[in-house]
């Protein structure tokens, strides 16, 4: 059986990134699986994450975000160019390799049309890392830019269209594998975490919460912030770590306010499970979130999880009051009243903290990719029929 994964780049330090890897990395160690790693706009850039010596990467080294630099008549002209020259050498790699299957997800719309009119033929396999009503974001920055309102459009109409001619697409969850059933056949299978390895556990005495995610719209940045200065007032004594990549802008505080808060954001972590180890309690508040993939890897490291029940996945992954706090959408003093409850008590974070980490094995690799493997098995078997 041989897999290809086709996504632009692997150069950052991000969830699906993480994931796909995650999952590359397995499937080589399985007997007869042969996988390949396809990108464009790779370069020079180091892969983000491990990769496997087993997992043969080929970058077809077509770099579009070297554009950005030229004025719009030349980036249009450019961008035709290397379009063609993409597709052609993507063409020739299909035919050169033969892949059995080929992965990709819903983002890059210019992928699926790719593999759709690629004339070597092999199972496609579409997989949903957000919410299909989330796949080009609704950021509300978008209704003031209108080339950004246009574009989320076509991106969408184009996904519409290609997303239908593959032979599955696989969801985090039911609801998100329900939406997409209007369109080809889809079911849902979670995602792979990279689970603790360390052989130990956070001892809950430190008077650290951490924040793992992108300093963004969707992350709920500035409900972050007000639930804190409510707990800052009630615990003086605890500070707020925040790990992530994007505009520092986003923080609705000055560096100033940061310190006198004790909040301290830092750079994405590529050892972010020391990170969690030092820390008691893990947030999120997520305006949305198709899984949110820190939550089991904190809670596998015995971490209590507070997170605003957003559609869809805290709920798909956080049983309230047992191994976390759901916190009804958006409701920032009853937020800020759960974290204040686990600070109170050791107690409660110890119980909890013995519930996350069992409730994490559920998103182990050999749990989630023996799904994986029945459903690339059975995709061949019908192919072959």
């Amino acid at each position: 059986m041989k897999i290809a994964y086709f996504y632009p780049h692997f150069a950052r330090l991000a969830g699906t990134e993480r994931v796909l890897i995650d999952k590359m990395n397995y499937l080589a160690d399985q007997e007869g699986v042969e996988v390949l790693m396809v990108t464009y706009e790779q370069g020079s850039h180091p892969v983000a994450y491990p990769l496997s010596s087993k997992v043969n990467h080929i970058d077809l080294d077509i770099r579009y975000y070297q554009l950005y630099q030229c004025g719009i008549l030349v980036r249009l002209f450019k961008w035709h160019r290397y379009s063609k020259l993409l597709k052609r050498r993507f063409n020739h790699l299909m035919e050169d390799i033969q892949p059995d299957i080929v992965v990709a997800t819903t983002y890059h719309g210019n992928i699926l049309t790719l593999i759709n009119t690629c004339p070597t033929h092999f199972v496609k396999v579409l997989e949903s890392h957000i919410d299909k009503c989330y796949v080009h974001n609704k950021d509300p920055e978008n209704k003031h830019n209108w080339r950004s309102w246009l574009r989320s459009i076509y991106d969408m109409i184009i996904l519409n269209r290609e997303a239908r001619k593959f032979d599955v697409l696989v969801a985090l969850h039911a609801t998100d594998a329900e939406e997409w059933s209007h369109y080809l056949k889809a079911l849902a299978i979670p995602n792979i975490v990279h689970l603790n390895e360390t052989g130990r556990y956070c001892n809950l005495e430190s008077k650290r919460v951490i924040f793992v995610g992108r300093l963004n719209y969707q992350k709920g940045i500035p409900d972050l912030i007000q639930i804190w200065k409510i707990v800052h007032a009630r615990h003086p004594d605890w500070r707020l770590d925040m790990y992530g990549d994007g505009d520092v802008r986003k923080i609705p505080a000055t560096e100033e306010e940061c310190m006198q808060m004790n909040i301290h954001v830092h750079a994405p972590d590529n050892a972010i499970f020391e990170r969690y180890l030092e820390s008691s309690l893990f947030v999120l508040t997520s305006l949305y979130e198709s899984f949110g993939l820190v939550m089991p890897e904190a809670m596998s490291c015995g971490l209590p999880v507070v997170a605003f029940d957003c559609p869809t996945g805290p709920a798909n992954i956080i049983t309230d009051g047992v191994d976390g706090f759901l916190i009804r959408n958006r409701d920032i003093d009853l937020f800020a009243d759960k974290l204040c409850l686990l600070m109170n008590s050791s107690d409660l974070r110890r119980s909890m903290s013995k519930a996350a980490i069992q409730s994490s094995q559920r998103y182990s690799a050999d749990r989630i990719m023996a799904q994986w493997m029945s459903l690339y098995k059975e995709l061949l078997a019908s192919r072959q029929s």
